[in-house]
């Protein structure tokens, strides 16, 4: 049976919910026990993550030069919606059709009005882009995450951590957006990023 567009829109928005906050830089210590993956348990093992989980492998990890500045324009006037909880004028700087990958998700296809919309509900944290660099098309964004300060937010304790994300913007709009690993260095075959 097919879900409504109701339907659609909360199973979306349970999926992204799941990665929507946090970084590296403030998570817990990892508990040895648990073996899912990217916990950062020291099990002598290396976790994998499945195949439709991974960042796919045409999309840059590292910057190798300067963020085109109409893209970085558009990235922070992005962010500064939603974090003044204007969540609907934030859903509009993103493409139909677009791409969207959060941590625990796949590449997921915004198509719909709604599902852009359920991709800005998703990320409760706001985020500032501390720095930015390109990588052909793409720029590799590292945000620091803030409490946003309009409604819908609860960052909590993802406040003051660290995310990267690949973004293309084309015409003005987000096309692509992508949560990176947190460390580049772990990233295969990426060419050292010029410091910045």
């Amino acid at each position: 049976m097919c879900a409504g567009p109701r339907g659609v829109v909360a199973l979306l928005v349970s999926a992204l919910i799941l990665g929507a906050c946090g970084g590296r830089s403030s998570a817990p210590a990892a508990d040895p026990a648990d073996t899912a993956p990217g916990n950062g348990a020291a099990t002598g093992q290396t976790q994998s993550v499945p195949p439709d989980l991974q960042v796919p492998k045409s999309v840059p990890q590292r910057a190798t030069g300067p963020a085109r500045p109409s893209s970085t324009r558009v990235i922070r006037r992005w962010l500064a919606a939603l974090d003044g909880g204007d969540v609907e004028r934030a859903a509009h700087y993103f493409a139909l059709p677009s791409k969207f990958q959060n941590t625990g998700t796949p590449v997921l296809h915004i198509d719909s009005e709604e599902e852009r919309i359920a991709v800005n509900l998703s990320l409760t944290c706001g985020a500032r882009a501390e720095r930015t660099g390109g990588a052909g098309a793409y720029t590799i964004v590292l945000f620091r995450l803030v409490e946003r300060t309009g409604p819908g937010g609860g960052c909590g304790a993802g406040v003051g951590a660290t995310a990267r994300g690949a973004i293309l913007v084309s015409g003005g709009l987000i096309r692509e957006w992508y949560r990176l690993p947190d460390d580049p260095s772990a990233a295969p075959d990426a060419p050292a990023a010029p410091s910045a």
